[in-house]
């Protein structure tokens, strides 16, 4: 073994020390889809308002006998009805309920639980293992008749709902911070942004530390890189780990009011992701465009944190972050008395994803004043 081998043997078994963590599962032998339990919301749930639940239920392999179907729901909300019943449900055939769900109180997440209990048709499974599967027929047969006769089985809908903005389906697009120490106007909440809500400082500067020293030992050997893809590490989720820790500490360096930081840990983050495509890391390129625009904000300088703001916008308009950016162009241009522009970032950031609250009511105000 060469002397450039055993380097690159040293630094992947520190790396993969670093970064993986392998575990073996020995096979088990599954019970195949034999019934469909599946859920959905017509819309995003709004406070006091009624949304419709669909929950269908579909027998693949055998008669579904004696069917329950209930909803678990968020304290103080309500659903009409209660609970339905369904005598059969025939192999091959579905069955769909609706139930009108009123949500009661705000939640960020949430989740509403579809719960159905039926008879479990052992005997028809039973015989299909038989029919279809003869080699595993007797395990998967052994298996099913230590099943109780009745089972529970459940499917949930996850939605957050807050006093700002409904989300459903939850997606990635989730900005729920607000900083309303920049007062716009009465009435107006401050300008949005993106708070990590699981990465504090120390594993943000953790996450930067072994990303750098990672590339340190990437340009030490050249045929690194290309053996530890052959090994399985993900050598971008590394990168994007880097990138998001230095996002998180510049937006607690924002929070902080520590401008001139903050300025600098988003000065990092453009360096680091100045060499990839586009594309790569849309997200938190426009959450970072957006913290590098209130960061000149809140120094007053006006004109380049809007330059800022319509830079990151341009970058990717159709993006539905961009929501954001255009509400927060909106509060910039408001606190410029430049009202008629401000209506019209509002009305653009309105019609990129309903169900945003706080713009609506926002727009509303606007419209009265102007």
């Amino acid at each position: 073994m060469t002397a450039r081998q055993s380097r690159s043997t040293q630094h992947l078994v520190t790396i993969m020390f670093l970064f993986c963590s392998c575990f073996l599962q020995a096979a088990t032998l599954q019970v195949p889809e034999w019934f469909k339990l599946t859920a959905r919301l017509d819309r995003a749930p709004e406070l006091n308002q009624t949304c419709e639940l669909q929950a269908d239920i579909e027998s693949v392999i055998g008669n579904l006998n004696d069917v329950q179907i209930k909803l678990i729901l968020p304290e103080s909300w309500k659903a009409e009805p209660e609970a339905a019943k369904i005598a059969l449900i025939k192999a091959g055939s579905k069955h769909k309920t609706v139930f009108k769900v009123t949500a009661g109180s705000y939640l960020s997440p949430g989740s509403i639980v579809v719960e159905a209990a039926f008879i479990v048709p052992k005997t028809e499974l039973i015989a299909y293992f038989n029919r279809e599967m003869p080699e595993d027929a007797a395990e998967l047969s052994e298996t099913v008749r230590r099943w109780p006769d009745e089972t529970r089985r459940y499917t949930d809908i996850s939605f957050a709902l807050t006093p700002e903005e409904t989300f459903y389906p939850v997606a990635d697009d989730m900005w729920l911070s607000y900083d309303d120490r920049i007062t716009v106007q009465e009435g107006f909440r401050g300008p949005s942004y993106y708070e990590d809500p699981l990465i504090t400082a120390h594993q943000a500067q953790t996450d930067v530390a072994m990303f750098e020293k990672l590339e340190t030992y990437i340009k030490s050997d050249p045929t690194l890189l290309e053996t530890m893809q052959k090994s399985g590490i993900d050598v971008n989720r590394k990168l994007y780990d880097k990138l998001n820790g230095l996002y998180v500490l510049a937006v607690k360096a924002y929070q902080d009011n520590s401008l001139d930081i903050a300025g600098s840990f988003i000065e990092q983050f453009e360096s680091a992701i100045n060499t990839e495509p586009a594309t790569a890391f849309a997200g938190l390129r426009i959450a970072a465009g957006n913290i590098k625009g209130l960061i000149y904000w809140g120094k007053g300088q006006r004109r380049l944190a809007e330059d800022t703001f319509k830079k990151t916008f341009y970058s990717n308009r159709k993006h539905p972050l961009q929501r954001y950016i255009l509400r927060n162009i909106g509060l910039l241009m408001l606190s410029g008395k430049d009202t008629a522009t401000a209506a019209e970032m509002f009305r653009l950031a309105r019609s990129i994803k309903q169900g945003y609250t706080l713009l609506d009511k926002e727009s509303e105000m606007l419209g009265k004043n102007r």
